[in-house]
């Protein structure tokens, strides 16, 4: 599964400054929050927000899976 469109807005303090250089801004200046995600033709994310999705079922299980990596390294 690969993303059809992905943003992320930059007009927030942690990236003043680094307009002419997105990408770097992008890498070097903070965590990104997605502001948009299209998968597949599906939104995944609008606004910030999952839109069919418990961001905090998802953190639980995504933990339960790296607890389970790291039991197995």
């Amino acid at each position: 599964m690969a993303a059809d469109l992905v943003a992320f807005d930059l007009r927030g303090i942690d990236h003043a400054g680094a307009q002419s250089d997105p990408v770097a801004a992008l890498l070097f200046c903070s965590p990104q929050r997605v502001a948009y995600s299209m998968v597949n033709g599906r939104w995944l994310i609008r606004d910030g927000q999952f839109v069919n999705h418990d961001p905090a079922l998802l953190a639980e299980k995504h933990n339960a899976l790296a607890r389970q990596l790291l039991e197995k390294a």
